[in-house]
């Protein structure tokens, strides 16, 4: 029987392997797991940043939290905002990474990339 889906995101987790016991699907699970990727690389920017002596604006953080929260509390199912929160996060991403003067030593995750807007549900 092949897994379509290993969902760690809750603390209620059954370790569910086809499809949520809360209702989530693969995909959704999928986008979650790419969203905390994201979020993971944006996060190490900002403190690279931060460690060269450089502000990062509040709303940033904000957008870790809340991409956290999308996350971790299994509250949001919702694929297109999903997607959305993974593009507006990259967007965010690559320039506060421009901003940067020294990029060694950052993870994969902070310096992977992907065109927002393939994430974006199309109309």
């Amino acid at each position: 029987m092949e897994n379509k889906m290993f969902c760690y995101q809750c603390q209620e987790t059954a370790g569910c392997t086809r499809s949520g016991v809360c209702g989530k699907t693969p995909d959704v699970a999928a986008m979650q797991d790419l969203l905390v990727y994201v979020t993971r690389g944006l996060a190490a920017v900002t403190t690279a940043l931060r460690a060269q002596g450089k502000t990062v604006s509040p709303e940033v953080s904000h957008l870790v939290t809340w991409n956290l929260f999308t996350t971790i509390t299994n509250a949001n199912f919702d694929g297109a905002q999903i997607e959305k929160r993974i593009a507006d996060t990259l967007v965010c991403k690559e320039e506060l990474l421009q901003q940067l003067e020294d990029k060694k030593g950052l993870p994969e995750a902070a310096l992977w990339n992907a065109d927002p807007s393939a994430f974006l549900e199309k109309a």
